[in-house]
């Protein structure tokens, strides 16, 4: 089944797959929105009748109609200024929706795909016969547009293929953690599991500046830290404070670190040929986490 029959099958109705909260959220979003588009709409019309009221009053002395409305540059303001804010208003609109999901359900989906997807395709070729036209048509276009959240909810359930947001974010984090140990050119693990220890493979560097050394930790090791945070306490919070501090930081001051407080995993020792080994309690913990976070094969 290819992308976008796959799409075509999934049955969005988004109104019914957010919380009261969020729909909150997006409705007063949606208000702001709407009322910015129209009270810019209505200063321009403002603007204009004000300019129209310099130049008759200025008229009779031949003076510039700027004199008083932009005089020692205390207000910027221009027709062509207020017409720009108010196209901008579309991919903010998307932004704010997609950023606030993003950051209550622990998801990654990427807001300029959706812009794309929403939004007028601005002509990209100067030299093209018709650029003038399409440029004519692609402001119009802006100017016309009036977004809804429900829209913007859609693109949003079409990439986490119609599941409900928090199953989608695990979702994501298990596939990062499987794309994390898995290579994508051969399909090998990254990964070895012996009794309670995870070995990566290609996990951190040691790192030498002017005399002094210190531990960088890879990306795709901070993905599966993730996952096992989410593995220790059941979920993405509250987030043990050694764990956290591995994480933000992503280069600890010494190549072992202790995971204090954790009950699933013990500890994190770096090495100089770039193999790290996370430690677990138990075997039981380790072979689990492996199953459910990293895989057993590959990912498709």
């Amino acid at each position: 089944m290819d992308l976008l029959t796959k799409f075509a099958s999934i049955e969005i109705r988004p109104d019914t797959h957010i919380s009261e909260a969020d729909r909150t959220f997006c409705q007063a979003h949606q208000a702001a929105y709407d009322a910015a588009r129209e009270a810019l709409q209505e200063l321009e019309f403002f603007w204009e009748d004000m300019q129209r009221q310099q130049q008759e009053a200025l008229a009779p002395v031949d003076a510039s109609s700027e004199s008083y409305l932009t005089a020692r540059n205390k207000l910027y303001l221009s027709k062509e200024n207020i017409r720009e804010q108010r196209r901008s208003l579309h991919p903010v609109f998307i932004s704010k929706l997609i950023d606030y999901f993003n950051s209550a359900y622990h998801l990654t989906i990427r807001a300029e795909g959706i812009k794309e997807n929403l939004l007028p395709h601005e002509p990209s070729y100067r030299s093209a016969q018709d650029f003038k036209q399409q440029a004519e048509e692609y402001t119009a276009a802006l100017d016309s547009l009036a977004l809804h959240y429900t829209e913007v909810l859609e693109q949003l359930f079409l990439q986490t293929s119609g599941r409900e947001l928090a199953e989608a974010a695990v979702f994501d984090l298990k596939e990062k953690c499987r794309r994390a140990a898995w290579s994508s050119t051969n399909g090998k693990a990254r990964f070895t599991l012996k009794k309670s220890i995870l070995q990566l493979d290609y996990a951190c560097c040691l790192n030498y500046y002017h005399g002094h050394s210190s531990w960088e930790i890879y990306q795709q090791t901070i993905d599966i830290l993730n996952g096992i945070v989410h593995f220790e306490v059941g979920g993405f919070s509250p987030i043990p404070y050694s764990l956290e501090q591995v994480i933000q930081k992503g280069a600890p001051d010494d190549s072992s670190t202790e995971f204090t407080g954790c009950v699933k995993v013990r500890s994190m020792k770096l090495y100089k040929n770039h193999r790290a080994d996370i430690k677990f309690h138990t075997e039981e913990f380790a072979r689990k986490f492996v199953e459910e976070y990293l895989g057993t094969v590959p990912p498709c």
